[in-house]
C-alpha cells in the first residue's frame, strides 16, 4: 500500500485553509447561515424581546406594522440628501430624513410613555444599566409614524418580504449609553431576521452620545466632518491629515439619520455593523429606531 507523505502541521494548514475559504465557507453560508451567527455571549443582539428570530406572525401588530389599508396623509417635504459612506456593507448618511415638525410631534406624543430599556440575550429580557442605560417608548401608529413607515419602505425600493417593525423612541439622558451590539441575530434560516436599520435623531440637545461603528473605515473626505467625529484622524509626518483605522462615530444631529444593511445577500450578518451609542455627557439625546424585518415565504436568499 502506498503511504501518504508525512506533512507537518503547517503544511496541512496551507492545504486546508484554501479548502475552507473556497469550498466549506461558501457551502456553510448557502445552506447553514445560522451557524455563522454571532456567539451567544455577545451583548444583546436585539433591542427588545419582540424580535424572536424564529419567524413571526406577519399579522401581529405588536411587532410588525402591517400595511392594513388605514388611510393616512403625509405633508409635502423638501426631500432629503443621501451620502454614501460604505458600499459593503451598505451604509448611508441621510440629511433631513425627518422634518422638525415630525420630530417634535414624536417627542411630544412619547413623553409620558417611556420605560427603562431592556436587553435580551436570546433567553430572558432584563434591565441592565451596565450594558444599556436609556428609556424607550413604543410609538402609536398615527399619521406621522405611518408616513415614516412609508418613507422607510420607499427608501429601500419596496422590497418584497420586507416589513417595518413597530417604532421605538429611545431617550438617553446624561450617562445614557448602549454598549456595542448587532441588530441582526443570524436567524434567517430559522424564519426571519432584521435586514436593515435607520437610526434617526429626533433630538440632539446634548454633548457626547455619538453612534460608533468601530469596524467601519473612516472616510477621507473633509466634508464628512460635518457628520462624523473627525478628531479620530491623525497627522502624518508631512503635517497632512491622514485616516486612522479607528472606526467612525456619527454625531447626533436632529433630523438626520444613519441607514445600514445588516444582512448579506446570503442572509448572514455583516460583522462591520457592530455599533454602540456612546455615553451622553451632558443634556439629552432622543433617537428613533426604524428596523426592517425580512421574512421570506419560502427561501432564505435575499432578492437584490
Amino acid at each position: 500500500m502506498v503511504s501518504l507523505p508525512k506533512f507537518s502541521t503547517i503544511t496541512w494548514a496551507l492545504y486546508l485553509i484554501p479548502v475552507y475559504i473556497f469550498i466549506l465557507d461558501p457551502l456553510l453560508r448557502e445552506y447553514f447561515p445560522s451557524l455563522l451567527a454571532p456567539p451567544s455571549d455577545i451583548d444583546d443582539v436585539f433591542d427588545e424581546s419582540g424580535a424572536p428570530g424564529l419567524g413571526i406572525d406577519l399579522t401581529d401588530d405588536t411587532f410588525i406594522s402591517p400595511e392594513d389599508g388605514v388611510p393616512f396623509n403625509c405633508p409635502s417635504t423638501e426631500g432629503y440628501r443621501v451620502h454614501l459612506l460604505s458600499r459593503e456593507p451598505l451604509v448611508m448618511y441621510i440629511e433631513n430624513f425627518i422634518s422638525e415638525t415630525e420630530a417634535n410631534h414624536i417627542l411630544d406624543t412619547s413623553v409620558n410613555k417611556y420605560t427603562p430599556s431592556i436587553v435580551y440575550d436570546g433567553k430572558i429580557e432584563r434591565v441592565d444599566p451596565t450594558k444599556r442605560l436609556s428609556d424607550r417608548a413604543l410609538l402609536d401608529r398615527d399619521d406621522t409614524v405611518r408616513c415614516l413607515e412609508d418613507r422607510a419602505r420607499a427608501f429601500q425600493g419596496w422590497r418584497s418580504d420586507l416589513y417595518i417593525e413597530r417604532m421605538w423612541a429611545q431617550r438617553y439622558n446624561a450617562s445614557g449609553h448602549y454598549r456595542h451590539h448587532y441588530d441582526w441575530a443570524g436567524s434567517l434560516a430559522r424564519g426571519g431576521d432584521r435586514f436593515s436599520t435607520f437610526m434617526v435623531y429626533l433630538d440632539a440637545d446634548c454633548e457626547g452620545g455619538g453612534t460608533n461603528f468601530p469596524r467601519l473605515r473612516m472616510p477621507a473626505g473633509e466634508g464628512w466632518c460635518r457628520f462624523l467625529e473627525c478628531d479620530q484622524r491623525g497627522v502624518d509626518e508631512k503635517g497632512s491629515s491622514k485616516v486612522e483605522q479607528m472606526g467612525v462615530t456619527f454625531k447626533p444631529i436632529k433630523g438626520n439619520a444613519v441607514f445600514w444593511e445588516n444582512l448579506r445577500g446570503d442572509g448572514t450578518g455583516y460583522s462591520e455593523t457592530w455599533h454602540a451609542a456612546f455615553p451622553v455627557t451632558k443634556g439629552t439625546k432622543v433617537g428613533l429606531n426604524v428596523w426592517s424585518w425580512y421574512q421570506p415565504k419560502r427561501k432564505h436568499r435575499l432578492g437584490r
